[in-house]
């Protein structure tokens, strides 16, 4: 983060329900944020494109479209990163374990779907799977990926990253 900018005052924590529709809210809240704590717009766009492939990830496969799931996103600027982590209590699934899709098969030979956690693998700049929540009860699924916001540093999505 550069001096220029102005040092968050708070991190940022919104609870939300399991419904996709839900994501727009989210997103007003986190820009809010985001602009408050110095976060240039194509870093936000990517941390908004990650933020969208796991929140979805979470309703539509972790919860099943389960409109009383909760899903709890935090944020915070931290040593020139966004550090934002999606707390759920759906079933346990680590996404990190997904294997890479086979891109060389030809388009009619793959299965639908798929391609959304490589582009969150290739966006992130650093991405933790755990089980375990400060102050919560029982297992949870805890996904936190960093975006590095350092001047010269931030890539898009079309950039790959440099390491894991």
């Amino acid at each position: 983060m550069r001096p220029d900018r102005p040092t968050p005052a708070r991190p940022f924590r919104q609870s939300c329900r399991s419904h996709l529709d839900a994501f727009d809210g989210l997103v007003q809240a986190l820009s809010t944020w985001a602009a408050s704590s110095g976060i240039d717009e194509p870093s936000l766009r990517d941390v908004i494109l990650i933020l969208d492939e796991l929140f979805s990830n979470i309703v539509i496969h972790g919860y099943r479209h389960d409109p009383h799931g909760d899903i709890l996103v935090e944020a915070a600027v931290e040593e020139g990163q966004a550090r934002v982590t999606l707390t759920d209590h759906a079933p346990l699934f680590n996404p990190l374990l997904v294997p890479e899709p086979d891109t060389t098969l030809p388009l009619e030979a793959r299965p639908f779907g798929g391609l959304g956690l490589p582009l969150v693998r290739r966006t992130a700049d650093g991405l933790h799977y755990g089980t375990a929540a400060p102050g919560m009860k029982g297992p949870v699924n805890r996904i936190q990926f960093t975006k590095d916001l350092r001047a010269g540093r931030a890539r898009s999505a079309h950039e790959p990253a440099a390491h894991r």
